[in-house]
């Protein structure tokens, strides 16, 4: 494996994204720990939600993003993915638990132009071809998560 293309700026490209995500993963546990008596679906929602998209996937997309990218990404573009990124998740959070959809799909579609930038931000070949590739999988994967997410708050509402 070489070395990533972006040496000049790993705080930037990494730190965010997985500053937010340890910080989502904790969040989460202690969620959990305090609803253990009472877990009501919301909260349990909330918690899987926080560790494996918010925490998980955004510590994954920052990493990976950084260490496939075969050209030197820009602070304005990560700053922008990490804004879409949390943004987007803010709405879904906030619009599941408010049971108000128009905000659900508001963030994800803020979650699916991030995701989007993901893809776009890993671009390029060289030896990591496979890796990137299966980067992009993955981010195909949470992007189908994000369509299931949409039509399941879409239909709760109903």
């Amino acid at each position: 494996m070489s070395a990533p293309a972006n040496p000049s700026n790993p705080r930037v490209a990494v730190v965010p994204f997985v500053g937010v995500g340890l910080a989502a993963v904790v969040a989460g546990g202690l969620i959990a720990a305090a609803i253990a008596h009472a877990p009501t679906e919301p909260l349990v929602w909330l918690v899987a939600y926080l560790v494996l998209v918010v925490g998980v996937a955004q510590a994954g997309l920052g990493i990976g993003q950084f260490w496939l990218a075969d050209h030197l990404l820009t602070p304005a573009r990560l700053w922008a993915q990490f804004t879409l990124y949390n943004l987007g998740n803010a709405g879904v959070i906030a619009g599941t638990l408010l049971n108000l959809p128009l905000l659900v799909d508001a963030g994800g579609v803020l979650l699916a132009v991030a995701l989007i930038g993901f893809i776009v931000g890993s671009r390029g070949a060289g030896d990591l071809g496979t890796l990137r590739w299966l980067y992009r999988i993955l981010i195909v994967l949470l992007l189908i998560s994000v369509l299931i997410g949409l039509l399941l708050a879409q239909l709760q509402a109903v």
